[in-house]
């Protein structure tokens, strides 16, 4: 089973965010992202989980 990795500009058009904000965010380990390379590349199963558990923080928020 192979895994899909997903490109900065993948997570910008996904998650409708800057591409500086994207790569902000994967320096800073915000994003679950592997740095290959001079790129970060994130799997989409792992975006997936991150957006999950951020859609359950702002359920349980209010």
């Amino acid at each position: 089973m192979e895994t899909e990795l997903l490109s900065v500009d993948d997570i910008t058009k996904i998650l409708r965010i800057s591409k500086v904000t994207a790569q902000r965010w994967c320096r800073d380990r915000r994003l679950p992202a592997a740095k290959i390379g001079k790129s970060y590349r994130i799997r989409k199963e792992d975006l997936d989980r991150w957006y999950e558990g951020k859609l359950l923080e702002n359920t349980v928020k209010r």
